[in-house]
């Protein structure tokens, strides 16, 4: 079976690390030559292939950034062997969706890992990435069951669970579990640069702003991707802390206990 990986960065490296096996080959491309070196380093491939030559895999993860996503789909659809089966990586979905349902190749599983790191390229890549990550699946009307089955499978393979979810419900959900922490660890990242000198942070800190040194470059494409939700995530968090806010500003123990509560009986029913 050969794999090809479009995109050799965090995500594309650690798929090729988490597919390595006897009798499985593994091809990439990346237009960065930098990406390509590092991830051959690593193993994260076995060769280096161009994009036309992946798309000759019988699977194909498309993780390359979001504004390139649809180029690359484009590219691939033009050259791919008939019973390739393709799945992209993309963290919004709606613009890959649409896509697919204009191209109604039954061949293709739009889908989405629930894993990262705050630091990018191959060189953070890892075998484990996505071992006990959600690894979302959207499929359209016209995809095939057998296309499933083979994406699910290459899943299970790198240890995550395939979870199938309605494209528009993925991306009004990772807005805040995802898309939100980034933008909320950003701020508290800014906030704290006002503070001046001295450093008396402890273990929540650390926590809280894990993801506050991310690429902007790619954090960019994802937040103007999913703007909609991300705003609407935005906006409904102002919300909760104006509440709170107004309890501290009237000097109301017991708002802010209430608040504190629900927090605490939130987080019991999370399971995270």
């Amino acid at each position: 079976m050969t794999v090809g990986i479009v995109g050799l960065g965090l995500i594309g490296g650690s798929i090729g690390l988490a597919l390595r096996e006897p009798g499985r080959k593994i091809v990439g491309y990346d237009p960065n030559p930098e990406s390509v070196k590092t991830a051959r380093s690593r193993f994260c491939i076995d060769s280096e292939a161009s994009l036309e030559e992946v798309a000759q895999a019988d699977i194909v993860f498309v993780a390359a950034p979001p504004a390139a996503v649809i180029s690359v789909l484009d590219t691939i659809w033009s050259s791919k062997a008939p019973q390739t089966v393709v799945s992209d990586c993309t963290s919004v979905k709606a613009n890959v969706i649409a896509w697919a349902t204009k191209q109604n190749d039954p061949n293709f599983v739009a889908g989405h890992p629930m894993a990262g790191h705050e630091n990018s390229g191959a060189a953070f890549a890892s075998a484990w990435m996505f071992r006990n990550a959600r690894w979302i699946l959207c499929p359209v009307k016209g995809t095939s069951k057998t296309s499933i089955t083979t994406v699910e499978s290459a899943i299970k393979a790198m240890g995550a669970t395939p979870v199938r979810m309605k494209p528009e419900d993925h991306d009004r959900q990772v807005a805040t579990v995802s898309h939100l922490p980034h933008a909320i660890a950003g701020a508290l990242v800014l906030l704290r640069s006002e503070l001046g000198d001295g450093d008396f942070s402890g273990g929540s800190w650390r926590d809280l702003t894990r993801v506050g040194g991310v690429d902007p470059n790619l954090w960019t494409q994802i937040f103007m991707e999913n703007r909609v939700e991300l705003s609407k995530a935005i906006h409904t968090l102002e919300v909760q802390l104006e509440g709170l806010k107004a309890s501290l500003d009237n000097e109301n123990a017991a708002g802010v206990h209430h608040f504190l509560e629900r927090v605490k009986q939130a987080k019991k029913t999370d399971g995270h």
